[in-house]
């Protein structure tokens, strides 16, 4: 049974039912999935869920911030967070918050961290010794760099990477409602909330140099009655952390899963690495992240009675309040737009990559991810007889929508 006659089959009422079906066939076999409702319905809609593929249409979707909203998202991120960005809709208290947190956090912070992020990859690939867990070196270089940029390390490295991806699933992925994810979400929320209460705490009595970015929002707040109360200093750093080690984690090993499985592809990006060819090395690892990306694509909501895909084919009226998914990954392989989708090239156009999304709600870390995922990834691949570790050990393994283990072997 295809996946269309399945989600026809669905009962009128479950909209989880088809939320779950949706993430079950993508978790399975995303390209095949993608291709079918590309070709047969582009807009496939069951449920109060609308599934939108095709190129042009996700870019609609994305771009649409007035019609298409970040509502799906919302309700949890408050439950365990509170309003940040990332659930707020253009508007006033929009803009009031990206502001600031592009002050405290500024794009000119990235480049002098690569170095850093670069030194730490290396190290733990060094301390490795020949045989290394990609999934954990995948999360704990971003867990350091949080320590280091945002100036939250954690109670400890262990606890700060479960937090954060607990609460980034519930988030993100869990709009069938599993009570279980949210569950594991609550508690990891009543350890990250407090102890973050006691950072900003600790910096305000402490004072000093505002040189990360929790320190340079207390020293907003001490600038300015318009800045961040300590409540949200406390929303907005979780929302950047929760945001942070997963994707980073997630995108950095699916991606050298997904060069590994391509011998040529391999080839040229070692050849890239060893060369200290930056530039070509990252363009292989974002042709890499177009068939491996850290999630299949983004959810919004309509505000509004609306039409996607006017004058297509395939032009759909959606009533207000349909969730769509807009599929990110299925738009990088769509062949009208996107040149031969099935070959690895590195000579793409930029707007061919929905890695981070697009639109308003564009990831707010992805200069510092675009840094940060190749130079993990090339800490790995510049070594000798890189390879899988034999048997299973080898193979990606994945706990829901994370990577879970996969080890390789090299020179040390």
């Amino acid at each position: 049974m295809s996946f269309l006659d399945e989600l026809d089959d669905l009962a009128e009422d479950t909209f989880r039912g088809a939320v779950k079906l949706l993430e079950e066939r993508a978790r399975e076999d995303p390209r095949r999935l993608f291709k079918l409702l590309r070709t047969v319905r582009p807009v496939a809609v069951r449920n109060g869920l609308a599934i939108v593929t095709q190129y042009d249409d996700v870019r609609e979707v994305l771009t649409r911030d007035e019609t298409f909203s970040v509502e799906p998202y919302r309700g949890t991120m408050k439950d365990l967070a509170g309003d940040f960005i990332l659930g707020t809709d253009d508007s006033p208290a929009y803009e009031r918050d990206v502001s600031i947190l592009r002050l405290a956090a500024p794009r000119s912070d990235v480049p002098p961290l690569a170095a850093y992020v670069e030194e730490t990859a290396d190290g733990l690939v060094d301390d490795g010794g020949g045989r290394i867990d990609v999934a954990d070196l995948a999360k704990r270089v971003p867990a350091r760099l949080i320590g280091r940029w945002f100036g939250t390390p954690g109670p400890d490295e262990d606890t700060m990477i479960a937090w954060t991806l607990a609460m980034f699933e519930a988030i993100f992925v869990n709009l069938k409602d599993d009570p279980e994810i949210h569950g594991r979400a609550e508690e990891a929320g009543a350890g990250l909330r407090p102890y973050l209460d006691g950072l900003i705490a600790e910096r305000k009595a402490a004072g000093g140099p505002a040189n990360d970015v929790l320190g340079r929002l207390v020293a907003l707040q001490a600038a300015s009655p318009a800045a961040f109360t300590d409540e949200e200093i406390r929303t907005n750093v979780i929302g950047l952390v929760v945001g942070f080690v997963p994707t980073i984690a997630t995108a950095t090993t699916f991606a050298i899963d997904a060069l590994l499985d391509r011998p040529e592809a391999l080839e040229s990006a070692q050849g890239a690495a060893r060369a200290g060819d930056d530039d070509a090395f990252r363009a292989h690892v974002l042709e890499a992240m177009r068939f491996a990306p850290q999630g299949p694509g983004l959810f919004r909501k309509a505000q509004r009675d609306c039409v996607i895909a006017e004058g297509t084919h395939h032009e759909t009226e959606l009533p207000e309040g349909t969730t769509v998914f807009a599929a990110t990954q299925s738009a990088m392989h769509d062949d009208d737009v996107v040149d031969d989708p099935g070959d690895f090239r590195t000579d793409r156009p930029r707007h061919h990559y929905m890695h981070f999304g697009i639109g308003m709600h564009e990831c707010f870390g992805r200069f510092a991810s675009t840094m940060a995922i190749p130079l993990i990834a090339k800490a790995l691949l510049r070594r000798e007889d890189l390879q899988r570790a034999p048997g299973d050990e080898g193979a990606l393994v994945k706990a829901g929508p994370f990577p879970e283990s996969m080890v390789l072997t090299y020179r040390p």
